[in-house]
């Protein structure tokens, strides 16, 4: 019995969710009859380089889907002038009409393509014009097939290990066409390349065959490296586990591991293999590293040299964080929580009661929340691109799901978990999140309308020794609430979105955010509104996060998320337009002079008091937000 593995990718143009999931799936490889150029041999070797293990069984991957074209790659390494002459691969499903590919290293440009026939077991397929490479490029190298049938097995049919993830060996693509060309290069339905790192599938088995393969002899790929250098004092000793995949053709018999706190000193520590470690084989070594710098930052590893030769990977890195000397972050006051969602999913409705009641509890428990739901359940009428392209890295095991603050679940298997969380559950996430440190605040969120133009100002601090400043990003994005549905599945009339994201003023994934010495941050963004949002009912969410593309999960926790209302700052301070409406108070009551889509009234510590004229007020001191033409005029009014 073979694991099968589904791998939907955050594809904008398939529409598509990211979700792994697994199944059971007997395959068993057989000799079959082969095509021109294809050698296939029961039990067989597959040959040339590559980076799985090549006696692995074989775990069948797919996209949840037939009748597109799904494809895995491994990007091959510089060899210098050189030519591919074979590729190999196992083949898990028969097809008469599949590709065999060579793609530019950026997956934009198809340089190679040659049609041939799949046949389960072993195949190895001589390419009818050798591949000439060029020293210096990187190139994708593998196949697309196109699964059919009627089955959910039907749709796995990507070979890959199971075991170590290797980046390199983590390309897949899906879509209308097998390669990218000329003609469909804007159609982002017709082929889509991602990398599935952290969707624990393994390594692709796919192998190269070269005609000068000597750059390939000594070559050590660094997979892994385990160690706590977290909370620790200067000079205390950490002893990291490292993990070596000889994905070379000769043993490995010593190797040179680098490591490097932050920007400083690049070490050099020399270690002898013994035994020698054999080709598609993985070691496992210990060394003894002191913590040489006090502070917060990211620890790089790195294999230098393999046999006394400078290896290929040599910039391949690992990261640790490390945290040496005091911890300077305070209690949390913050939680992000972002929902996956979709009119086209019937079950996603009834998350709306549970995730209610989760914000209430925490809010009830002294934390700010921030919400965010993306729509990225298929498409629907108020999707839009960022959220896919997010998406792949919560590892989403369905619909409807939720993420607490980018958290790794208890399995630690993904940062995501069923939206429809109990009450336990929500009672243990909100203790989680009150026993959490938060390194990072935001203090302001301050903001000017003016013609359909929103600029933000987000300013706050990272504390001392509680941030790395090679890993900090800012997210900010405008999002609405109470949207009419159009046709959400498994919900009655009148049913209303909320907090979907409209606007990204930054990336999906966030900016690079510079600190400055002081620990001080400020950043300024700009983006374009519609006139079709309603603005009272608008939000900016600003978020200081991890990268969330880095491969351990664990390292993915959000700092900080903080939410203002459109044109009202966090800081309640005023946005003062050149042409605000008049606003008088007279006998308690208010008048507003110039058009007014809607206004809201709040006391002076910020809770709402009247969205209505009527409304006769006590004596004393109001903030009024007024909306107009998508506009935002903020104000003091005085009532005596």
């Amino acid at each position: 019995m073979k694991q099968t593995t589904t791998l939907w990718s955050l594809l904008l143009t398939l529409l598509m969710a990211v979700t792994v999931s697994t199944a059971q799936e007997p395959v068993t490889p057989r000799l079959q009859a082969a095509p021109a150029g294809t050698s296939l041999r029961a039990g067989g070797t597959l040959t040339g380089f590559g980076f799985a293990d090549r006696n692995a069984e074989t775990g069948p991957v797919g996209v949840g889907a037939t009748n597109i074209y799904i494809s895995a790659y491994i990007l091959l390494p510089d060899v210098g002038a050189n030519k591919i002459e074979k590729i190999s691969f196992p083949g898990v499903k028969a097809d008469k009409v599949a590709y065999l590919l060579i793609l530019s290293e950026d997956g934009k440009t198809t340089l190679y393509n040659q049609k041939c026939e799949i046949a389960v077991g072993v195949n190895e397929m001589t390419l009818t014009t050798p591949f000439a490479t060029e020293a210096g490029k990187r190139y994708l190298v593998g196949f697309a097939t196109k699964p059919v049938g009627s089955t959910r097995q039907d749709a796995y049919v990507l070979p890959f290990d199971g075991k170590s993830e290797i980046k390199d060996a983590l390309y897949i693509a899906a879509g209308t066409d097998p390669f990218p060309t000329e003609k469909n290069k804007k159609n982002e339905r017709a082929f889509n390349l991602f990398n599935a790192m952290g969707s624990n599938v393994g390594s692709a088995q796919i192998f190269v065959t070269l005609k000068d393969e000597s750059k390939l002899q000594d070559l050590g790929y660094l997979t892994a490296v385990e160690g706590n250098f977290s909370k620790i004092k200067v000079g205390e000793k950490v002893s990291p586990k490292v993990s070596l995949r000889n994905i070379g053709m000769n043993e490995i018999t010593s190797f040179d591991l680098t490591y490097q706190f932050g920007t400083g000193e690049v070490k050099t520590i020399s270690h002898t293999v013994t035994p020698a470690l054999a080709a598609t084989q993985t070691g496992e070594y210990t060394f003894e590293i002191p913590a040489e710098v006090e502070g917060m930052g990211t620890l790089h590893f790195a294999v230098s040299q393999v046999n006394g030769k400078k290896n290929v990977f040599a910039d391949n890195r690992v990261d640790l964080t490390y945290l040496v000397g005091d911890y300077n972050a305070i209690n949390r006051e913050t939680v992000l929580l972002e929902r996956f969602t979709g009119e086209d999913c019937p079950y996603c409705p009834q998350a709306d009661a549970p995730i209610n009641a989760f914000i209430k509890q925490m809010t009830e428990a002294g934390l700010r929340v921030s919400y965010i739901a993306y729509h990225i359940f298929n498409q629907d009428f108020v999707s839009i691109r960022e959220p896919y392209e997010l998406g792949q890295y919560f590892l989403l095991a369905g619909f409807p799901s939720i993420s607490i603050n980018r958290a790794v679940t208890p399995d630690g298997r993904s940062l995501s978990q069923d939206g429809r969380i109990s009450k336990d559950g929500a009672t243990a996430w909100t203790n989680k999140m009150k026993n959490d440190k938060q390194g990072v605040k935001i203090e302001s969120i301050n903001q000017k309308i003016s013609d359909g133009t929103l600029e933000v100002v987000v300013k706050g601090v990272a504390l001392k020794n509680s941030f790395d400043p090679e890993d900090l990003y800012l997210t900010v994005l405008v999002t609405e609430d109470n949207i009419p549905a159009r046709s959400q599945r498994g919900a009655g009339k009148g049913y209303k979105h909320e907090a979907v994201p409209r606007l990204y003023l930054t990336a999906a994934t966030g900016n690079k955010l510079k600190v400055e010495a002081d620990g001080t941050f400020t950043v300024t963004l700009r983006g374009t509104l519609k006139s079709t949002w309603v603005g009272s009912q608008c939000n900016v969410v600003a978020v200081v996060h991890p990268s969330i593309k880095q491969s351990k999960l664990e390292n993915r926790a959000v700092h900080t998320a903080e939410t203002a209302p459109l044109g009202f700052g966090l800081a309640n301070e005023p946005v003062a337009p050149a042409q605000a409406p008049v606003v008088t108070a007279e006998g308690g009551y208010l008048n507003i002079l110039g058009r007014v889509d809607a206004f809201e009234l709040y006391d002076m510590s910020g809770a709402l008091v009247t969205t209505n004229v009527e409304t006769r007020l006590l004596p004393g001191t109001y903030i009024i937000r007024i909306f107009s033409d998508l506009r935002v005029y903020t104000s003091k009014v005085i009532v005596r």
